[in-house]
């Protein structure tokens, strides 16, 4: 019963296997190309390579929907061309190109690839269409030895290193790319087409370079760019050739403020073609012994720069970056200066110079706080400025009667009553602060010349006598004073 069964279900898969096949293959065109069988399989909405038809050496699968390839199948091994344009292709694995031994031509353009790692085995490719991708950089290429044309138009490439390219390169087009500089391959000694046709391309020094070295292979004609020629184009007195610059920029601060151990760089970039001579100066003098130039790739500028690792007093100064090149100089100045408060705590000399003012400015502080309390007397206590008149007096001896009334010019009579006047008198002036006042009050009667002394004011007895109690009650300075070295009176004129 069960081997009718079978032999039923073989029977109606034998006879329904042709129709399939023949239906499969149908989809697929086969015709013939420069004499190789070829198999066409566009537009078919794949979203995997399809099968070979037999003794196919080439295949177009362009507008389907294969977005990844990770491997081909054994038979793609004696392919010789290989189309997958149009794929909405995303990555193209490395082991999938490994298969192919015999493969010449590949079209991978107009995908979304990024990135493209290339086996060595196809040594016999001839032409690569990489174009209307994503790449961001040349895939390495330099292994292909058989490799005639690349096509990296319409991607997103800044730069071209050499050493990514094969020397027997006949063409060369990166037209409509980003670049802004390109530098002279003149390894490709074979080249015979170059496009770099719709790149924003900045017409200095450095594209003339380039240019310079095409024009010479015929490659293209320098009025075809959207640019002019730059100004610093010349004839170089030595030799004829034509040069172009120098001009020099600067790639770092023209002028920086410093502290001594600090280290700084300068850095200037240089345009001219070919390459110029590069120094640095120091106030005038050669200092670039040792020195290193860095090149940018791809732009035809030379960085050189400076670096001081710990500056001294001697690095302070002025410093320019020379170029030179046909006997024509051009330069750019940097200046260093110190730091004009080298305090610096965290260095021995930033600590002793910090102590030095802390301790000067202590000692200024308490010099100028004594002078202040030895001029006012040091007395905590304030009272009010008080005026003084001085007048010079006659010396009075000292063993006279200072608290006594002088009675020279009080007349003595026998009577009681001249009595009670002198009496009255000693009453009044018995004060020891109106001494002085007496004093003078004899001096003055001495001398009537009131002609002479009519600056001195006019003192009244009773008013004296009775300032003079008043100062005794309350513990007052004296309202009059005589100075017996100076022979003078000073007499307090707020009270007068």
């Amino acid at each position: 019963m069960r081997e009718d069964v079978l032999l039923r279900f073989l029977a109606i898969f034998l006879f329904f296997h042709p129709i399939f096949c023949s239906t499969a293959l149908k989809t697929c065109k086969s015709f013939w190309v420069s004499n190789r069988p070829s198999q066409d399989c566009s537009s078919l909405s794949l979203q995997e390579p399809p099968p070979l038809l037999p003794n196919v050496l080439s295949l177009s699968v362009s507008n389907n929907s294969i977005f990844r390839i990770s491997n081909f199948p054994p038979d793609y091994s004696r392919l010789q061309s290989l189309r997958l344009d149009q794929c909405q292709l995303e990555k193209l694995e490395f082991e999938a190109l490994s298969v192919f031994e015999q493969l010449k031509e590949l079209d991978v353009s107009r995908n979304s690839l990024t990135k493209l790692i290339i086996p060595r085995n196809l040594v016999s490719l001839r032409v690569l269409n990489l174009a209307f991708n994503s790449f961001s950089y040349v895939p390495d290429m330099s292994h292909l030895e058989s490799l005639r044309l690349v096509d990296l138009s319409h991607n997103r490439l800044i730069s071209v290193r050499p050493r990514m390219l094969p020397f027997n390169l006949e063409v060369v087009r990166l037209s409509a790319n980003r670049f802004t500089h390109l530098s002279p391959w003149p390894f490709l000694h074979k080249l015979q087409e170059l496009d770099v046709t719709f790149n924003d391309l900045e017409c200095d020094c450095s594209l003339w370079h380039f240019v310079t070295w095409a024009e010479k292979l015929a490659l293209f004609d320098s009025t075809m760019l959207p640019c002019r020629r730059p100004s610093e184009l010349r004839k170089s007195p030595i030799d004829g050739t034509t040069v172009c610059g120098p001009t020099v920029v600067s790639s770092s601060a023209e002028s920086v403020v410093v502290s001594l151990e600090d280290s700084h760089t300068m850095c200037c970039t240089a345009l001219a073609t070919p390459p110029p001579q590069l120094f640095w100066q120091l106030n005038g003098k050669n200092i670039s012994n040792g020195l290193s130039q860095k090149h940018l790739s791809d732009s035809g500028k030379v960085e050189f720069c400076l670096e001081i690792r710990k500056i001294q007093l001697k690095d302070m100064g002025k410093y320019r970056c020379v170029a030179s090149l046909a006997g024509l100089n051009s330069s750019k100045e940097f200046h260093v200066e110190r730091d004009k408060i080298p305090i610096v705590l965290n260095s021995a000399e930033g600590m002793v110079i910090y102590c030095q003012i802390t301790i000067c400015a202590f000692l200024g502080v308490c010099c100028f706080i004594s002078c202040c309390v030895l001029r006012s007397g040091g007395r905590g206590k304030t009272r009010p400025n008080r005026e003084f008149l001085h007048t010079k007096v006659m010396e009075i001896p000292r063993d006279s009667c200072e608290y006594c009334c002088d009675m020279g010019n009080v007349e003595v009579g026998d009577g009681d009553e001249d009595d009670d006047v002198a009496s009255r008198e000693c009453d009044d002036w018995g004060d020891a602060e109106t001494a002085a006042v007496r004093q003078y009050l004899q001096w003055r009667a001495m001398h009537q010349d009131q002609h002479k002394y009519s600056m001195i004011p006019q003192i009244r007895h009773e008013s004296l006598c009775r300032l003079s109690n008043e100062a005794s009650l309350s513990n007052r300075a004296p309202l009059a004073k005589f100075d017996e070295h100076q022979h003078s009176v000073s007499f307090d004129m707020t009270h007068l």
